[in-house]
């Protein structure tokens, strides 16, 4: 595992956070049911990629000593009710997680709505805007956010949200896309933004685009956030953005 702050791990190039004064696999944007929502703009692509998300989540709980997992935001995808598809997929992860006798903490995402039911009904813990546990901050990163209510307590924050890849261009020229972590700092603290976790969320270039998504990020210099590349069965690629920005 490529730890990426004291205590802070990628799992084995996979898309999940393991931090280890909590004990805690931490994941984001899995954005269940997206398939549903492509095709109902003639975009037709395979049926689920559900079992696909579930597989790396097993994958990666086997490989850690996990007792509980945050789902940092857009466990679903739908902005409105959730899809059949969706209510099924969710329901089979979050009892598939239950069955591992994991605390399971959901962080609210901007495409998390509707959820609310079926997380009270499981008796699952729902976090709207932020979780916060031992000085560390896990916030979906759609929202801006003040450090205030926290004071000093606040050592780390962890978003998501920003979907983060870089592209870069082999020895011909030809542009690659991969999925990656950011390190850097806001408000003054270190801060890690995770990549998605579903498959069709291929990532926002952020060496390309030279700007953020999130709010929370607005402030931060690219050129100084560090990225850890990470890629199927490789070793995760740990590059600063100055040498990556075009």
């Amino acid at each position: 595992m490529k730890e990426i702050l004291p205590g802070f791990k990628i799992i084995d190039a996979k898309p999940g956070l393991f931090v280890e004064k909590i004990k805690a696999l931490v994941i984001s944007d899995l954005h269940i049911g997206y398939e549903a929502a492509l095709e109902k703009q003639g975009i037709q692509i395979p049926k689920s990629q559900y079992p696909k998300i579930k597989k790396q989540i097993k994958e990666m709980l086997e490989m850690v000593d996990a007792q509980k997992i945050i789902i940092n935001g857009d466990l679903k995808h739908e902005f409105g009710e959730a899809t059949l598809q969706e209510w099924k997929e969710t329901k089979d992860l979050l009892e598939f997680l239950k069955s591992r006798k994991l605390e399971i903490i959901v962080v609210r995402g901007n495409h998390d709505n509707f959820i609310i039911p079926l997380l009270k009904k499981m008796d699952i813990g729902f976090y709207d805007p932020y979780y916060f546990e031992k000085g560390i901050l896990f916030m979906h990163g759609h929202k801006e956010i003040s450090l205030k209510e926290f004071g000093k307590e606040v050592k780390e924050i962890i978003i998501a949200n920003e979907h983060p890849s870089v592209v870069i261009r082999d020895e011909l020229g030809v542009k690659h896309k991969f999925k990656c972590f950011l390190k850097g700092k806001a408000y003054g603290k270190p801060i890690i933004v995770i990549p998605a976790l579903s498959p069709l969320a291929e990532g926002y270039a952020i060496n390309v685009a030279q700007e953020f998504l999130s709010p929370i990020l607005k402030s931060v210099d690219i050129k100084e956030m560090v990225a850890y590349i990470i890629e199927p069965e490789a070793e995760v690629l740990e590059i600063p953005l100055k040498n990556l920005v075009f």
